[in-house]
């Protein structure tokens, strides 16, 4: 039919205006605010599509995502729409700085052997590191965790903040040993280069230091890539911006998409000013919004919207969604935490007796501690859920064993996986692992380590380590898959795993996720990158065919939904939390923390505020509703009665303490006052008429005797 001839691109099929102009933009800078539940991801399927579809080579257009599997769900859709998409390239920030590393990390004196460490790794490294210059002294009991001090490291690196200010803004009662914890980043930078390691902010670093540094390259991959199109934007710390300058040529076909809303990983470096000044980093940007909703009822949104309004920094928008019908979002208020917890039970079951089914029901929470006490009700009412925020598949302590077989072949100066797969024999601990690596530092070149192994002084007493030197002979050959390679470990490891963990049926069924993973790559450093930088979850993590419940903080909520959501602690002092509320960027986060809390919820959103709690030390304390909630109309909630409430004395109406009376209560709750030793904080309440209850920014909630403790106001 004559119609076919102007029929619509399959590009721009099914899309709303919104989302169809932002896919069919032209060239040049294009900045799209994706509102929660907006079609975020079609848009960029589809644009990716487009391009292709106006003649743009796959290949010219690179893809960059947070997670692998968001970029291959989404050149999978690309695919179905245009089976051109196959050649598009994509993956996440680390995994394509990975590949430009591997492939050119010898201009800037990188051994293309290196190894991708994860942070368990770095903890270990910073643990030898502590023991080897004896930064602990005997006794110390409050020297930081090498937990913490891989942190602050990070954090450091993250903010491009000195480790010293860093000390100073995220952990101030660790600066008397900031000397210390510096002489350990030290340390554990070197044995990164001694060792040709990798940390993930390394990849980062590197990479941008490599295109700086080298502008034929960077010309190079701006004749390669084209076009450049990033997800989640608002996740990206000042390192990722400057890489996407970087790789941006200069036609600035570069297509940002995410949502100023959801910013909420500052923790890790992410900087909201990236996709707030984005428009002045490239000028003639055009900005498109994505404002309507495919999730949520519209009363939703009426109280999302009314939330995120709060926020002093942000681009405006409504969401709107053709949902018009649907219940109210619910404010509860029970007496205390048990009773929010059997309030969210009851309401569960009721659920359940409905029919709603199960994984169609979550409960979110500001930190993970939130949840304890509904964890034990919800045992105890025998409900089956799955947590979210267990430990990482490549942590589990089985995997990093047999990985370390692999490591060092594909490192041989990797000492850190020599030392862990040494001790994994009887009889070996951490002076003979040394001991035995010492012989193979000074007996050959890297790549002779392995078939010295079994020459070892050692070997006369450890039959095992020549069954460790004929598989590592095993393993160089260079004919191995990975597939091959895997295999050949877990022959050997299977015994070792059975004498050293009781558990070890278990751990070997995990193990069996390995070679699936090992399958799926070319060469060794490929696939150990990728375990690494994006591993599967946990076994028994991911909830299966019968999906029980979700519990999960609000961070590993993102990106999700659930037709029926609570949201545990909407209280003041927990959501937000006591640490922001002097801190007025760490208050805006927390705003856009509740934000996406909210934003999960597509038929059914509650919001519970216990009235009281008790805080040791304190003991019952009124607990006032979250100003996040306190802010919003009160049409747009409905507040049903939660059962039997008690009520909560405020505290001037509590009784008089029987000591003096002439210490008046000159400071009003919520009044900012200042120590001369606890520095400055805020009133939360009275104990009696004798002591005053203060949160100070550095050293938490203290109770003050009035008569001593000498405040003033800040």
């Amino acid at each position: 039919m004559p119609g076919d001839l102007f029929s619509e691109p399959a590009s721009l099929k099914g899309l709303n205006e919104a989302q169809r102009h932002a896919v069919s933009l032209g060239k040049g800078p294009i900045l799209v605010i994706a509102g929660a539940g907006t079609g975020k991801t079609r848009t960029l399927v589809h644009r990716v599509a487009y391009l292709v579809e106006q003649g743009e080579f796959p290949e010219s257009i690179l893809l960059l995502t947070f997670t692998r599997r968001a970029a291959e769900e989404m050149l999978i859709r690309a695919r179905a729409l245009n089976p051109a998409c196959a050649a598009v390239p994509g993956g996440t920030f680390h995994s394509v700085c990975h590949r430009l590393l591997r492939a050119y990390g010898e201009r800037i004196g990188l051994s293309q052997r290196f190894t991708v460490i994860d942070p368990a790794d770095c903890q270990q490294i910073i643990k030898g590191a502590v023991e080897e210059l004896g930064l602990k002294q005997a006794g110390e009991r409050r020297f930081p965790k090498n937990r913490t001090m891989a942190d602050l490291i990070s954090k450091s690196r993250n903010l491009e903040l000195s480790l010293e200010d860093t000390l100073e803004a995220h952990a101030a009662h660790l600066l008397d040993y900031g000397d210390r914890i510096s002489a350990a980043a030290k340390a554990y930078e070197q044995a990164k280069r001694e060792q040709h390691l990798v940390d993930y902010d390394d990849l980062l670093f590197l990479s941008e230091k490599l295109l700086q540094e080298h502008r034929d390259l960077r010309q190079d991959l701006h004749q390669r890539w084209r076009h450049l199109l990033v997800d989640e934007y608002q996740d990206t710390n000042a390192v990722q911006a400057r890489l996407v300058s970087l790789l941006t040529g200069p036609e600035r076909n570069v297509m940002v998409v995410g949502d100023d809303a959801q910013s909420i990983y500052a923790f890790r470096g992410a900087r909201l000013s990236n996709i707030l000044e984005f428009p002045q980093t490239f000028p003639g940007t055009r900005l498109v919004k994505l404002e309507r909703n495919y999730r949520s009822a519209q009363p939703i949104l009426d109280l999302t919207n009314a939330v995120i309004a709060q926020a002093r920094r942000r681009y405006d928008k409504r969401l709107y969604s053709e949902k018009s019908e649907g219940p109210k979002p619910e404010l509860l208020r029970a007496r205390d935490q048990r009773g929010q917890s059997r309030l969210v039970v009851e309401r569960i079951v009721k659920l359940l007796d409905r029919g709603v089914k199960p994984e169609r029901v979550a409960v979110l929470f500001r930190a993970g501690r939130d949840s304890f006490d509904l964890e034990n009700e919800l045992r105890a009412e025998w409900l089956p859920f799955v947590k979210y925020g267990g430990i990482r598949f490549v942590e589990l302590a089985h995997v990093k064993d047999a990985m370390a077989h692999l490591r060092v072949v594909a490192n041989p100066v990797d000492f850190l996986s020599w030392q862990r797969l040494l001790m994994l024999m009887p009889g070996v601990g951490p002076k003979t692992a040394q001991q035995i690596i010492a012989h193979l530092v000074a007996q050959g070149e890297p790549q002779d380590y392995a078939s010295r192994l079994a020459g070892a002084p050692q070997a006369k007493r450890l039959a095992q380590l020549a069954e460790l030197a004929a598989l590592m002979e095993d393993l160089r050959r260079p004919d191995l898959s990975p597939l091959k390679a895997v295999e050949k470990v877990l022959d050997y490891y299977a015994p070792v795993c059975q004498e050293a963990y009781e558990d070890y049926p278990r751990r070997l069924k995990d193990l069996e996720e390995l070679p699936a993973l090992a399958s799926q790559h070319a060469n060794l450093a490929e696939f150990m990158a990728e375990v690494v930088l994006d591993p599967p979850e946990a076994p028994g993590q991911s909830p299966l065919a019968a999906r029980p419940l979700t519990l999960s903080t609000v961070h590993s909520a993102k990106g999700k939904e659930w037709d029926h959501v609570f949201v545990l602690w909407a209280s003041e002092g927990r959501f937000p939390s006591f640490p922001s509320l002097e801190d007025e960027e760490a208050m805006e986060e927390e705003l856009r923390l509740f934000y996406v809390a909210c934003t999960r919820a597509a038929r059914e959103l509650v919001l519970l505020a216990p009235r009281e709690h008790y805080f040791e030390g304190a003991g019952w304390r009124p607990m006032p509703v979250s100003r996040f909630v306190d802010e919003v109309p009160p049409t747009l909630m409905s507040q049903p009665a939660a059962g039997p409430v008690f009520p909560v004395p405020e505290p001037d109406a509590q009784p008089a303490s029987r000591g003096s009376q002439s210490q008046a209560r000159t400071f009003g709750v919520g009044q900012k006052v200042r120590h001369q030793t606890f520095g400055r904080g805020k009133v939360m309440g009275y104990q009696g008429d004798a002591k005053i209850i203060v949160y100070f920014e550095k050293f938490g909630l203290k109770i003050l005797l009035l008569e001593f403790a000498n405040l003033q106001p800040a």
